[in-house]
Order: C-alpha cells, then sequence, then structure tokens
C-alpha cells in the first residue's frame, strides 16, 4: 500500500471512528433519556392509578354513610311523629354516637346512642370498656336491642321521659339547629373543644347540613 493510500485510509479510520463513537453518544443518550421518560412515566401512571383508587375508596364510604341514613330514616320519621325529636336531630345523633353505626357497642347490641342500662332498664344488656373522665378506661352495661329501628324508638322515649331535656326546650324546638342547641343544654354530651367550648350542638349541625338531613324534617 502506498504512503497516500495509508495517509487517506488512516484519515476515513478516524473520522469513521470519530463517527462511531458520536454515534454511540448519542444512542448513549437516547437510551438514558428514554430510561428517565419512561421512569417519569411510570411514576405519573402509579400516582393516576393511586388517586383513581383513592377516590373509588371515597365513593365507597360515601355510599355505605348514605345507605345508613336510608336504612334509619323511616323509623326516625315515624319517632318524630310520636315523640316530637326532629328526623335529621335523630340521624345526626346516631351517627355521631355510632360511628355511622361501625361502633363496637352497635355492632353488638344494635345500639346507636350510647345509652347505658341503669335500673329502670328491664331489658338486655351488653357490658363494654368505655372512656370515662377522658382517659380512665371502666366497663360499662349498655343497652342491648333487637333491631336498629328498637334503639331509635327508645332513644326518643329516653329524652321524653327525663324532665332535664323538655326543661330546656328540646320539644319547642321547631328546627333543627334549636333541637340540637337544647340537647347541649340539656347535658346530653360533655364534648368540648381545646377551649374548654361545648361543641355537640355544632357538631350536630354540621353533619345536618353537609348530608342535607334538614331535608327530611
Amino acid at each position: 500500500m502506498g504512503i497516500r493510500k495509508k495517509r487517506n485510509f488512516r484519515r476515513k479510520f478516524k473520522i469513521n471512528n470519530k463517527k462511531n463513537k458520536e454515534l454511540l453518544q448519542s444512542l448513549s443518550l437516547i437510551l438514558v433519556l428514554s430510561f428517565v421518560v419512561g421512569g417519569i412515566y411510570t411514576v405519573y401512571e402509579n400516582k393516576n392509578y393511586e388517586k383513581k383508587i383513592a377516590k373509588i375508596e371515597s365513593l365507597k364510604i360515601e355510599e355505605e354513610k348514605i345507605k345508613f341514613i336510608k336504612d334509619i330514616e323511616k323509623e326516625a320519621e315515624s319517632s318524630y311523629k310520636e315523640y316530637g325529636v326532629l328526623p335529621s336531630i335523630t340521624i345526626s345523633q346516631a351517627i355521631l354516637e355510632s360511628g355511622w353505626g361501625q361502633s363496637e357497642l352497635t355492632k353488638i347490641s344494635n345500639n346507636l346512642f350510647g345509652i347505658k342500662a341503669d335500673e329502670r332498664w328491664k331489658g338486655e344488656n351488653v357490658e363494654v370498656s368505655t372512656s370515662e373522665n377522658y382517659s380512665d378506661q371502666v366497663m360499662a352495661k349498655f343497652r342491648k336491642y333487637n333491631s336498629l329501628n328498637d334503639s331509635i324508638r327508645d332513644h326518643a322515649k329516653f329524652l321524653k321521659e327525663n324532665p332535664r331535656y323538655a326543661e330546656h326546650g328540646l320539644f319547642k324546638g321547631k328546627d333543627y339547629k334549636s333541637q340540637a342547641q337544647a340537647l347541649e343544654d340539656a347535658g346530653y354530651s360533655t364534648k368540648k373543644n381545646e377551649q374548654g367550648e361545648a361543641i355537640y350542638a355544632d357538631m350536630l349541625i354540621d353533619l345536618i347540613e353537609r348530608y342535607n338531613l334538614n331535608l327530611i324534617d
């Protein structure tokens, strides 16, 4: 091979080698970008999937809540006609006191309102651990019912027969706000906020307005 041919060959080899390196670098960059973009897309898809699952779970919970309201709505209306406690008040109390019917007490006794079994109670009872003075856990007896409807009716009867509720204007109240306040004033619950202010009426009103329970009244 002549000197000129050797030089041309070397020059072509260097050029080709340089092009090959550039090509390899380009391919490497493309591969890296592909992995990065693919990773970002996967993370994005995972987040979207998680959001969809969370939304489905949220819808399921809302459906269960609506079902709970429907399950006790009719008896709450019937009880109102006999005892005078607005359906929205009865339902909101049942939601609050039983955790939408999911509390341990409600599951084993159909007791929606946490009414205890004192000496006046002649029916069945269950013994459940409950908190007293915010932190002390004690065993207490609670009324047991055959159905949620029985619990609703007994709750209204309990309020009617206890004079302090009439004294605080529960049955004179013609709207849910006044009846909720009467329950708080009569001491149905001792729930307070961090400032020591009674909040039971506000909690009932919030539930009633959030789920439009006043439309049942």
